[in-house]
Order: C-alpha cells, then structure tokens, then sequence
C-alpha cells in the first residue's frame, strides 16, 4: 500500500484581520522543502511503514503494509480499528504562513449489512493543536467499493508567523463498527491500483 503526498505553492486567499497579507501571494518557486517524514501508529508499526523523500525536498511516499482492518469469525476486537500519524517536517521561507488546504485519501471496503466503515484524517500544526481541522468519510453496508475521502479548499490552519519551519501532523484512522460481528468485513486505507494519495496544495500568507 502507498500514501503519497505532494505540495504545491500555487494557492493564495485573503488572510485574517489580524495577518498582514497580499491577495495572490506567491513564494518563491521550490521554496518548500521536506526536511523529513515519519509514522508511527497501530496502521504503520516499525518495520511496516517505508518512507520515501525524492531528490527535490517536495515529494514523500510512505508505504504501508498493515494499514487494514477487518471484523467477523476469527477476529479479535482490537482488529476493528488501526491509526497512523504521520508527521512532515517543512521548511519554507521567511515571512510567509503556510497553510494545507486540501487532502485525499482513497481505499476499499468490503462490508456486510449492519456494518459501518470509517476513514478519518484530521491534521494540526504540531505546538497548535487548538486548530486540529478533522475530516472522516462513513460508509454505511451492505458495501463493496472504492471510496474517497476528500477535504475541500477553505478549512484552513495556518502555521504561526516568524517561524520557517513548521512539523504537519497527519492523523488517520480506520475502523469499522459494531467491533464484533459474525459477518467478515475489511476496509483498508490504499486504491484499487495500490496506491494511497494524500495530496497537500498549499495556500499563503504575507506575515
């Protein structure tokens, strides 16, 4: 299985009142770098998480190989639910904020009817938890599919002024409810080609 995340400085909205800021902000172009990613997490133990950051500092993959739950004969309720955090390192210029405005995950379920899966990402610049912003797909048996989770433009946390590094912390879960059932139910964080895409597009502030 594979996550994927890309960053784009390509976005620019009006910022708070309180923010000094320029409509159609623009850094410079390459001026985020990844200076690193790990995970840790139920999804993404040590050893089955495998991380990956290309020669430019923009993109990491981070594959999983245990990022699946699954319910019914055999299972135990502890296989119900798996998480993972990821969290990625990011430098960027002096006198901008940066911010996430857009993240998907895609993946598959298999569920039997009184099943219901959940795929849940929420992230939050590390020191500001305060600003956590959560999205979560449900989706509800008899189902047999892909799915997406996809988080809209215009929900926003933004990184403090003064600083040129900030740590992103992505948490993700999938679980699927009741934790016991009699049925098999599986619902997995990957796509039906194997790969997992959580994409960032970056939008800017003037501090």
């Amino acid at each position: 299985m594979l996550f994927k995340a890309l960053l784009f400085a390509t976005a620019a909205v009006a910022a708070p009142a309180n923010v000094l800021s320029t409509v159609g902000v623009v850094p410079p172009t390459n001026s985020v770098k990844i200076l690193g990613v790990s995970a840790i997490g139920t999804g993404c133990p040590v050893g089955h998480a495998f991380v990956t950051v290309d020669a430019t500092g923009t993109i990491f993959d981070v594959a999983f190989d245990e990022y699946y739950v699954q319910v019914g004969p055999g299972q135990s309720p502890s296989d119900a639910r798996k998480n993972c955090r990821v969290s990625i390192n990011l430098q960027f210029p002096a006198g901008y904020a940066l911010s996430i405005i857009e993240t998907r995950f895609q993946g598959y379920a298999s569920l039997a009817e009184g099943q219901t899966g959940v795929c849940r990402a929420g992230y939050t610049f590390a020191g500001d938890n305060s600003q956590e912003v959560v999205f979560q797909k449900n989706l509800v048996a008899p189902y047999e599919d892909n799915y997406n989770l996809l988080a809209g433009v215009g929900v926003e946390s933004f990184t403090k002024c003064g600083g040129t590094t900030a740590v992103l912390n992505v948490n993700s879960e999938v679980r699927i409810n009741p934790i016991t059932s009699s049925k098999k139910g599986i619902m997995t964080i990957d796509s039906f080609d194997g790969n997992v895409h959580l994409i960032f597009k970056t939008n800017w502030l003037r501090c």
